[in-house]
């Protein structure tokens, strides 16, 4: 198997599973070992039943490859042929076992449109864009959207409580698409300050070498700061339409657990103490207040692979989700099934990740 950033992703994503698990079998109780063991072993056969459905679900409906490739007029020894070498013509049951023996081995298949290139070297290319979108929109949702539901909360029944409150319902109303087509006509085109679309200035793109294919790390890998400061200016726009939107979220469940916090005994004691109440708001209350937000993380990080399908549209960035809409309409089964599996992956590997944590920092959650 051919080491490429795809292959690096996965093995670190593992890697870091491990430790967690590790750690909290060393220092867990005997619930929360059961509870890991039983949370691991569901991830199993959730990602075995969703592969399974996308498989059969993309040679139910309409359109195939072939079509796609010759269009409706081409002829039948022409379609018989394409077929055959796409190996469309052998049982449905041979294709999905060589495929799901495939999967095991991270062998995705090669791709039915592009010259049968493997799908997980196109997915290499295109994951890091994708990671480099949405990780700093999730660490900007989060970061905002906890500062502002605590600062909601300690200012309660205000202007400024009503004005955060209204805010986070309007911005996880909005489409992110519309969001984004609002900020490039803004931002671009009127004010033209940021680049309306893609991922770096062409002619900086061409100076750079390409190792992980996350640009803001290659550049900094290599020194190339040019290339560094034109892949963080083309990120401020996508990373706004995504990061606004889920900030709302974050905002509503912080604000509500630091309020509730906030009416405990220890924050009463704290204030007949003496300790001011900016240290009991954000050192105290917050610090309770997060164990719930990061199961909120986990479930989170499926909604932003969603919007990140629309934001990579808006923006032509060349990512997973652009590259998901590309191969649906030329019916390309491989290269489709193939960025299900990778979304499927991480969503798992994320809700683990963040379920392993809520359960060692909170131990009533056991099985």
């Amino acid at each position: 198997m051919e080491f490429n950033p795809l292959t690096g992703i996965c093995l670190s994503a593992l890697l870091v599973v491990a430790v967690l698990v590790i750690v909290a079998f060393v220092r867990g109780s005997a619930g929360l070992r059961t509870y890991i063991i039983t949370r691991v072993l569901l991830t199993i056969p959730m990602v075995f039943v969703l592969t399974t459905i996308i498989f059969f679900v993309m040679r139910v409906i309409p359109g195939d490859p072939v079509t796609s490739q010759l269009g409706p007029r081409g002829g039948a020894e022409a379609r018989e042929r394409m077929t055959r070498e796409l190996g469309l013509d052998r049982p449905i049951g041979v294709q999905y076992v060589d495929y799901m023996t495939g999967v095991l081995r991270l062998d995705l298949g090669n791709s039915l449109i592009f010259g049968n290139r493997p799908v997980a070297e196109e997915l290499g290319e295109r994951l890091p864009a994708t990671l480099e979108l949405i990780v700093p929109s999730l660490l900007f949702a989060t970061g905002f959207g906890i500062l502002g539901g605590t600062f909601a909360a300690q200012r309660r029944k205000t202007a400024t409580d009503y004005g955060l409150r209204l805010f986070s319902i309007t911005a996880y109303s909005i489409p992110v698409f519309w969001l984004g087509l609002m900020l490039q006509i803004v931002f671009s085109l009127r004010l033209d300050l940021t680049p309306v679309a893609g991922r770096m200035d062409a002619v900086i793109g061409t100076t750079l070498e390409r190792t992980t294919n996350l640009y803001l790390v290659d550049s900094l890998i290599t020194g190339n700061f040019p290339a560094f400061f034109s892949a963080l200016h083309h990120l401020i726009l996508p990373v706004l339409s995504l990061g606004l939107i889920l900030s709302g979220v974050f905002l509503r469940l912080s604000r509500i657990n630091v309020i509730e916090a906030l009416t405990e005994d220890y924050i009463t004691a704290g204030r007949a103490r003496g300790i001011p109440e900016r240290v009991l708001t954000y050192k105290h209350a917050l610090g309770n207040a997060f164990i719930p937000i990061i199961a909120l993380i986990g479930l989170q990080f499926s909604v932003l692979l969603a919007g990140a399908v629309l934001t990579e549209t808006t923006f032509s960035w060349p990512g997973m989700g652009l590259y998901l809409i590309e191969r649906i309409g030329q019916r390309d089964y491989t290269a489709v099934q193939g960025v299900i599996v990778v979304f499927a992956l991480s969503v798992t590997l994320i809700s683990l990740i963040t379920d392993i944590i809520y359960a060692y920092l909170d131990p009533r959650v056991q099985y």
